[in-house]
């Protein structure tokens, strides 16, 4: 039987984390800012199974 995990993170922008970011490193996908303009790559890591991104 498959054991639960469920890990949560509060990510703040005044402490200058991006929400973006860090779902595209979690994901392991290729996401644009478009508050900031930035591109996060992250395609190319490694240990990614499956990503789902609620919203």
């Amino acid at each position: 039987m498959a054991i639960y995990h469920l890990s949560m993170k509060i990510i703040s922008r005044s402490n200058g984390y991006s929400a973006v970011a860090s779902a595209a490193y979690r994901s392991g996908s290729l996401m644009l800012d478009e508050r900031t303009g930035l591109t996060h790559d992250y395609t190319r890591k490694s240990g990614v199974a499956e990503a789902v991104i609620l919203t």
